[in-house]
């Protein structure tokens, strides 16, 4: 449990009085089981695999988060006493989740004052991702919201193979396109575009980074502070 962002400030000795408040959960891909404006309240620390978090409006999605595992999701709705969910999540993989009340989770911020301020620290570095994508959705033509799109995904997923560099999570045009607005026609034909200028490559729906550079150009007045694309959660 250490290993979890929010509970890391915690003594190792008092652990054992938070681990029978969880309760394990598994989830199939494509499972959505957080429901946008749902009553319900508990609350979820992600074990194993990766979520998608998005809002639907008049038919489209949009995401507006991808968590991995150790992130908490549910506690902002706990903390500010707000009854609804304010967006679904759905399983990108198989997920394990821990699952916990809100009762017993605000217990334990009573108890830890320390997990409230991890809480904190989390929300705000969520609200940073969230004002990035603001700016994507709002002032950038669709080839510098996608190779943004591109860099902050390397910077989260990314390794580096030999003279490329692989963004180690598979991902298909849909996907793509609710995470920066656009169509999915659309975010095809702009991938096709970098691969025929040497910018990308795709293979088996991985992306691989050909031209880091020159992608970095493009996005230089986007982000000049490289690290902030990393979405940390705590």
């Amino acid at each position: 449990m250490n290993e979890v962002p929010i509970f890391s400030d915690v003594p190792a000795e008092e652990l054992q009085h938070i681990a029978p408040l969880l309760r394990e959960r598994k989830y199939k891909k494509n499972h959505v089981f957080m429901f946008e404006n749902d009553q319900n309240e508990g609350i979820f620390i992600l074990r194993t695999g990766k979520v998608k978090v998005y809002r639907i409006h008049d038919g489209r999605e949009i995401v507006i988060g991808i968590h991995l595992p150790g992130d908490i999701i549910g506690e902002a709705e706990a903390l500010t006493g707000d009854s609804y969910r304010v967006s679904s999540v759905e399983a990108l993989e198989p997920v394990v989740a821990w699952h916990i009340t809100k009762q017993d989770f605000l217990d334990i911020v009573h108890r830890y004052p320390s997990v409230l301020l991890r809480a904190y620290q989390i929300m705000f570095a969520r609200v940073r991702v969230l004002n990035r994508m603001i700016r994507y959705l709002t002032f950038l033509d669709v080839r510098t919201k996608i190779a943004n799109l591109i860099l902050d995904l390397y910077y989260n997923f990314g390794k580096q193979i030999d003279n490329a560099y692989k963004i180690d999570m598979k991902f298909n045009h849909a996907l793509l396109a609710s995470m920066v607005g656009n169509t999915r026609e659309s975010i095809s034909k702009t991938l096709s575009d970098f691969q025929n200028e040497g910018l990308i490559d795709i293979r088996e729906k991985y992306i691989y980074l050909l031209d880091m550079k020159r992608l970095e150009k493009m996005c230089y007045e986007t982000e000049e502070v490289p690290e902030l694309r990393i979405w940390s959660h705590g």
